[in-house]
């Protein structure tokens, strides 16, 4: 009897392990992480600038759960603690990143015969220039001139890939300004000469104020258009690997469906009424 015992006790005890294991890998949510600075139409702000659950980026993410079938978790955090958290894995991706070389040490971009591959991306930007309506800077697409640009200090978001384009120009970028608003705000009262802003938001800003639009001007042509991708982090793809293959198909598929083209009108139309 006691032996007969032993043995029930023995196969419960497989059983409980065995099931104790089985729910350990379930697949949990998605970790996703997005800028938590308003960016309108993606993410819409409230009457006092505080960032709602409510844009495209939310609207993408609700269609892209029921497309894959996966649960999907939003942390809304400061730009550059997303990129740090994606690095180290507490992430699983971040939304809306564009492509820099050395970006690829904290995530894992989609790529085709090894080159990152903008038919995955999630959408394009738009940068240009932005100066006081009396500064002789001009811009022919490759190169400001117009004035000397030694040591030129231009406004840009903080964490923004544009920096490094800037620097690449031989110029200094302070990325103490988190938006678009306070980067021109910056630009007009002299503290920086120039800023490098995503046309949608900047354009926006100056829409809705005309006294500080009255100070500035954009400079022709564009400065960049840049593609941005949903990034995994390197341990989930190491884990996950063709999942992620998976979910950058469903991530297209999304983008150029008629529900996302659905929700965008919607979303630029009340864009259209937001303030800055």
């Amino acid at each position: 009897m006691r032996q007969t015992r032993l043995l029930l006790r023995a196969v419960l005890l497989m059983l409980w392990v065995c099931m104790g294991s089985a729910q350990a890998e379930e697949p949990r949510a998605l970790r996703v992480c997005l800028n938590d600075v308003p960016h309108i139409p993606w993410r819409m702000a409230d009457a006092e600038g505080r960032i709602q659950r409510e844009g495209l980026d939310f609207a993408f993410l609700d269609l892209l759960a029921r497309r894959s079938g996966m649960q999907i978790q939003i942390a809304l955090l400061p730009w550059k603690r997303c990129l740090a958290e994606l690095k180290n894995g507490e992430r699983d991706a971040v939304l809306s990143m564009s492509h820099l070389p050395e970006r690829e040490e904290l995530g894992v971009f989609p790529t085709r015969r090894g080159a990152v591959d903008a038919s995955l991306a999630l959408r394009h930007n738009r940068y240009s220039w932005y100066v006081v309506k009396a500064s002789p800077l001009r811009w022919d697409g490759q190169h400001l001139a117009g004035a000397p640009t030694e040591g030129l200090l231009v406004g840009v978001q903080s964490g923004y890939s544009i920096a490094s384009v800037v620097r690449e120009l031989g110029f200094k970028a302070d990325e103490g300004a988190r938006t678009a608003e306070a980067n021109l705000e910056k630009l007009a009262r002299g503290h920086v000469q120039a800023a490098a802003l995503q046309v949608n938001e900047a354009d926006r800003v100056l829409r809705a104020n005309p006294a500080l639009a009255a100070r500035l001007r954009k400079l022709e042509p564009l400065l960049q258009e840049r593609a941005y991708f949903t990034v995994f982090s390197h341990a989930y793809w190491r884990r996950n690997p063709r999942q992620v293959l998976d979910l950058w198909r469903d991530i297209a598929a999304v983008r150029d469906s008629a529900a996302y083209r659905q929700a965008e009108a919607r979303a630029l139309e009340q864009a259209g009424h937001a303030g800055p």
